[in-house]
């Protein structure tokens, strides 16, 4: 009889659930961790795209998967799904690390649901004072009309360029500090909402 059978030799797996534990993001708020990080990344990609090559067959065809606004509309809803799902499991969620970085982490986490509530909600309130069409793909929201409301455009006017800038940075920052906690500290902040085990 073996002493080191297979069935000793490796640590259990902990099923990943729906809910979020202490040690671990669920289902759900992985899922819509990846879901704006994909809607976030093809933002800037279509954006990028126009900006570096202008209109070809590449941008025109990204920017039928991916609208401008349609995109942003998406990262709203799904942003506000994300916080009404983290109020939900505020209590048996991960904690964040004690001490000055975790501090840093939320303070970075709170500027980041900022951002993704702000950028395209003032977007869409800009497009509605301007008199145009709200569209979400091929479907009308809001019809167009004759009106130039200066409240509800202004503050999109003025921020919405820069703070997306701050976005685009603070993505790659998170992107950086999520590789150096798992090949520098070598600790289990990555994991939590990329693997099932604890």
């Amino acid at each position: 009889m073996e002493l080191n059978s297979s069935h000793t030799s490796k640590p259990a797996q902990t099923p990943i659930g729906w809910l979020d534990s202490p040690n671990c993001y669920g289902r759900v708020s992985r899922t819509l961790h990846w879901l704006t990080a994909a809607l976030v990344t093809l933002q800037f990609a279509v954006l990028l795209a126009w900006r570096g090559m202008g209109e070809n067959a590449i941008t025109l065809f990204l920017a039928s998967i991916g609208p401008h606004g349609s995109l942003g509309f998406m990262i709203l809803i799904v942003t506000l799904f994300r916080l009404g799902w983290a109020f939900a499991n505020r209590k048996q969620r991960p904690p964040h690390q004690p001490g000055l970085g975790g501090r840093l982490a939320r303070l970075v986490h709170i500027t980041f649901y900022g951002l993704l509530l702000w950028l395209p909600a003032f977007a869409i309130l800009r497009q509605y004072g301007r008199g145009g069409a709200l569209r979400f793909y091929s479907m009308e929201l809001l019809p167009e009309a004759e009106r130039n409301i200066t409240w509800m455009i202004a503050p999109a006017d003025l921020l919405h360029g820069p703070l997306s800038w701050l976005l685009c940075g603070l993505v790659f920052g998170h992107i950086a500090m999520a590789l150096v906690h798992r090949f520098w500290l070598k600790d289990k902040v990555l994991a939590r909402m990329v693997s099932s085990g604890h």
